[in-house]
């Protein structure tokens, strides 16, 4: 059960960073690239759906993180460390994220892509900005989760 649960963990986080990545160094520059009624149009569009959807894979995320570092304790050395580290970073990285990028991903989706508001352009910069720190958590996060999984995987049962 440990393997499985392990591999499903490190799966949905993993597949978290990785996506949050994918917006960040390939979706958006190509938003960017579009005329700016296009571009409206689809980040309206991107930003109400992922702002549905994220919510729940984050706190999965966040949740399986938890189970393992439960399931490798002891979190104040060794394997458990880093897991519980790993379960910091990525609650950290909710915060981060409810409190500077919702508002802005809020304005984005409500806003009518045929007559969009004066600073939508400054509000997906500093989207883009802010989002590229997320990313960097995301990926440290991810990263120390890796460390306490393989590091548990290879400490000797005593």
């Amino acid at each position: 059960m440990t393997i499985a649960y392990d591999m499903a963990t490190a799966t949905v986080a993993g597949l978290m960073a990785g996506n949050e990545f994918a917006v960040a160094a390939f979706v958006h520059p190509q938003l960017r690239r579009l005329d700016n009624s296009s571009h409206a149009r689809t980040a309206a569009l991107l930003a109400g759906v992922l702002g549905k959807a994220m919510p729940l894979w984050y706190g999965l995320a966040l949740l399986l993180i938890l189970g393992a570092a439960f399931e490798h304790r002891p979190v104040s050395s060794g394997p458990g460390l880093f897991i519980a580290l790993a379960a910091a970073v990525w609650a950290t990285t909710i915060v981060f994220t409810i409190t500077m990028l919702v508002p802005i991903n809020n304005r984005i989706a409500k806003m009518n892509p045929e007559h969009p508001y004066d600073c939508w352009l400054q509000d997906r910069c500093r989207w883009d900005q802010l989002h590229q720190v997320r990313v960097v958590l995301l990926i440290m996060a991810f990263l120390l989760l890796l460390t306490g999984l393989f590091g548990s995987a290879t400490t000797p049962i005593t």
